[in-house]
């Protein structure tokens, strides 16, 4: 983006429903794409560390079996 700031997909939706210059239309949904796709991959592969499920299966067997 030119400004350097991600903008959030509303605001490109916004953006993109206003625009009548076909070339910005194009680079505004490019961006708001990204920003979707930038946003799915957040929520639905989250970024855990390496360690996080060893730990938690260590945790849920001691209440299991003491």
């Amino acid at each position: 983006m030119a400004d350097g700031l991600q903008k959030d997909w509303r605001e490109l939706c916004v953006a993109v429903t206003n625009e009548s210059d076909s070339a910005k239309l194009s680079s505004l949904i490019q961006e708001l794409i990204e920003a979707l796709e930038k946003g799915e991959q957040t929520w639905r592969h989250p970024i855990c560390p390496p360690d996080a499920i060893a730990t938690k299966r260590e945790t849920a067997n001691e209440v299991l079996y003491g």
